[in-house]
Formats: C-alpha cells, structure tokens, sequence
C-alpha cells in the first residue's frame, strides 16, 4: 500500500502514466485505486508547497510612480527545485521495483481467471494470500451502456478539468489582486487529495444519475470562472476581497467535484466493469479530453488573444 502511495507520486508527469498505470491497477485489489489516485494528487501538492517554500509569485512591490513590479528573491535556486523532483522519481522508481518484484505487496495482487463455465459477466479471482492463496467468485454487472456513458463524462470532465481551468487562472483570479492569484496557487492544488480523502471516508462509487449530477453541477460551476476569464480584466466584484472569494470558492468546487468524479468513475469501472481493460480505456478518454481541452484554449490564449490578462503595477478599470 505504502509502496504504490510513494511510487505514484510523481507519476502525472508523463502525460501517459494516466493509461499506463490505471491498467496496471488491476493486478491489485480494487480497494487500492484511491491509492493511484491519492499519488496523482500529490503531484499537483508538492509543487505548489515548493513554489510555496521557495517563495516564488508572493505579492510584487509596486515602486511609487513606477509601471515595473519588483518580486522578493527566491529563498532557493531553481536547481534546488528540479532536482528535489529528480530525487523523489528516483525514490517512486525504486519504490515501483520494491512493488514489482517483492512479496511485500503480494497479498494485495490478484490474478483474473476467466471462466467458460459460467456467464461472461463471472469472472474468479485468485488472491495471492499467505500461506495459501484463495479463490473469488466476483459479478461484473455494469454493461456497455453503462461503461460507455461513464467513459464520456470522464472525457468532458477531462476537457474542463485538464484543459480549460488551468489555461485561464491568471484571467480569472488576477483581476482581484495579485495576493489573491498567490493564495488559489496554494489552495487549489488541495483539492484533488481532498477529493480521494472524501471517498476514502464517504463513498468512493455513486450511481449513474448521482455522477451525471455531479458532472453538470460542476460544469454550470466552471462555466461562471470562464466568463470571468472573459470579462477579464474587469470582471464583476473586480479588485474586491469578496470577488477573490467568490472566483477561488467556484474554482476549487470545480476542482473538487470533477477529481471526485474521476475517482468514483474509476472505481465503479473497476468493480463493475468485466473487461480487463476498462481502466485502460479510462485513461485513454481522460488524456484525449485534456488534449480536447488543451488545443482550443491554446489558441484562444495565445493566437487570438480572447482573453486579457492583467499585469502588476498598472490600473484598470478607471469609471
């Protein structure tokens, strides 16, 4: 357990490991999943906790009479900062060997045994338990339907959540105050372990309409960050400690919301779903809708220019 918490730690940085290691989950019970996805939300913590330390994007001073911010210096270099990234992969590397090729997580694997005996949807499991192992008997029951929808809400979760959100922080929070961009730097990276904490401890699969639910409460919820990227660089509530709170608050329920999703999705295909590569196809559909997400707002951002930025040290939005 401790072993797959360590080596999925960094492993988001590759933009495949989503497919990669969602399929490998299935050699381990399927009480371990939140255990990949608590390791892909580390991956967005500890970045933000040593930008954080290392004092990068703190509130700029604004020199009377002066256009040009001035920013603190970093309390370590930039190297200090890759390389403690480049020793905690060689830490999941050599944790991923320690779970490969040890027994220590050998009472956690499981081996899928088909069974033309019984209907398809049947399937037994040979759990590899000390001194002997034992076989299950489990009932996939989710059908194509069912895994098919569940495959679509990740993709448009995906595209909001992966390719929309992070392409428009800046036009969103900036407008409040460059505190306020610093403070949803730190906050809102929060979320995705909080999401894996609430169906640790609440409920880690809902049913079909709960998650649909879900899904568009958190669309409706992105949908009013996006029209303050817009309006950006004078949103509503513009320069307002209550504006700051509003976009911060929506912002990290989106977050929240569709990490949950992600989770219980996840979970539900790996409990229900009889194929042996339904979490494959999972992380398929969620790089694809990050890659979706990721192109139109590219363009939007940098080619046509849809949305303005605010720059430090200068006024807006004089009535």
């Amino acid at each position: 357990m401790f072993e797959i918490l360590f080596f999925l730690t960094p492993e988001k940085f590759d933009t495949t490991s989503t497919v990669t290691y969602a399929d490998y989950m299935k050699r381990y019970n399927s009480k371990l999943l939140n255990a990949l996805y608590f390791g892909e939300s580390l991956t967005s913590l500890l970045p933000s906790l040593l930008a954080s330390i290392q004092g990068v994007g703190g509130e700029p001073i604004c020199r009377e009479n002066s256009t040009y911010p001035e920013y603190s210096s970093p309390r370590f270099s930039v190297q200090i900062y890759f390389w403690t990234f480049v020793g905690i992969i060689f830490l999941s590397l050599f944790a991923f060997i320690i779970l490969e090729f040890s027994n220590i997580a050998k009472s956690h694997r499981i081996t899928l045994i088909y069974n033309s005996s019984r209907r398809p949807s049947a399937y037994e499991l040979s759990i590899q338990l000390e001194p002997n192992p034992i076989t299950l008997t489990e009932s996939y029951s989710m059908t194509k339907r069912g895994y098919h929808s569940l495959l679509i809400i990740g993709f448009l979760s995906s595209i909001i959540l992966f390719g929309i959100l992070p392409s428009i922080g800046t036009y969103a929070v900036l407008p409040y105050s460059q505190h306020a961009y610093y403070i949803s730097s730190i906050i809102l990276p929060i979320s995705n372990p909080l999401s894996v904490l609430i169906g640790l401890f609440l409920r880690s699969i809902l049913k079909y309409i709960s998650i649909f639910i879900l899904f568009i409460l958190a669309t409706c919820i992105s949908l009013y960050v996006i029209i303050v990227a817009f309006l950006s660089p004078c949103p509503p509530l513009h320069d307002t400690a209550e504006g700051a709170i509003l976009v911060i608050s929506c912002y990290f329920v989106a977050y929240l919301i569709f990490y949950y999703i992600r989770l219980v999705i996840g979970n539900r295909i790996r409990q229900e779903y009889r194929r042996h590569s339904g979490l494959f196809w999972l992380g398929a559909a969620s790089q694809m809708g990050s890659l979706v997400g990721a192109i139109p707002m590219y363009l939007l951002v940098n080619t046509y220019n849809v949305f303005k930025s605010r720059n430090a040290c200068q006024v807006y939005c004089i009535d």
